[in-house]
C-alpha cells in the first residue's frame, strides 16, 4: 500500500510540474560566449604601421542557433604572437579602431603607449592593469556594441595602427598581433 501511494504521489507531482517546466524552458534565455579572432601581420621599414581586418558581424550572429535577443560585449584581449628579426625590447604605440565598412567614421576602442613586445607576449585584457599604457575608450566600446545590435549587423573594419620605436638596428620590424573580441549573446533556446 505504501508503495502504491508513493507511485501515485510521484505521478501527480510530475503531472503538476511538467507544464511549469515547459514554460521555464520557453521563457529562459541561453547565454553563449563567442570569440572573434583578428590576426594582423605587421611588416614595415617605416616608423608607422596600419593593418586592417574585416569581420561580417551578421555572419557571427547567424552562426548561432536560435533567435539572438541581445549581444553584450565583455572583453577585448590582445597580444603579440610572434616577432621576426626584431628585438623583444622594441616598443610600439597606437590604437585599435572599428568602423562600418564603406564609412569614414571610426570608433577608437583602445589605445596603447610604449608597450614592449616582450611585455605583450601573453594575452592581456584591455581592462587589465598588468600592462601599463593600455587605455580603454568607453565611447568606442559603445559604438562597437551598437554595430552588433543593428539589424542586420554590418561588416566592420578593425584597424590596428601606430608607431614603432626600434630597440635594435633592424631594418624591418615584423610581428604578428592578435586581437580577440569576446561577446556574450543572449538567445532563445
Amino acid at each position: 500500500m505504501k508503495r502504491r501511494t508513493s507511485l501515485v504521489s510521484m505521478i501527480l507531482l510530475l503531472i503538476i510540474t511538467l507544464p511549469g517546466c515547459d514554460d521555464l524552458l520557453r521563457d529562459n534565455l541561453v547565454i553563449l560566449d563567442t570569440v572573434t579572432r583578428l590576426d594582423y601581420k605587421i611588416s614595415t621599414r617605416d616608423m608607422n604601421f596600419s593593418e586592417n581586418e574585416r569581420v561580417n558581424l551578421q555572419s557571427v550572429i547567424d552562426d548561432i542557433d536560435g533567435d539572438v535577443n541581445e549581444v553584450k560585449f565583455f572583453n577585448i584581449t590582445m597580444f603579440v604572437s610572434d616577432i621576426y628579426n626584431s628585438s623583444p625590447e622594441t616598443s610600439f604605440s597606437g590604437q585599435l579602431t572599428s568602423r562600418i565598412s564603406g564609412t569614414s567614421q571610426s570608433h577608437t576602442l583602445v589605445t596603447f603607449s610604449n608597450i614592449k613586445f616582450e611585455d605583450f607576449f601573453q594575452e592581456v585584457s584591455i581592462f587589465s592593469d598588468d600592462v601599463p599604457g593600455l587605455s580603454v575608450v568607453p565611447n568606442g566600446i559603445d559604438g562597437l556594441l551598437g554595430y552588433f545590435n543593428r539589424t542586420p549587423a554590418p561588416v566592420v573594419n578593425f584597424t590596428v595602427s601606430g608607431t614603432i620605436n626600434r630597440a635594435g638596428g633592424e631594418d624591418r620590424v615584423e610581428f604578428d598581433f592578435v586581437v580577440r573580441l569576446h561577446t556574450q549573446v543572449e538567445t532563445d533556446p
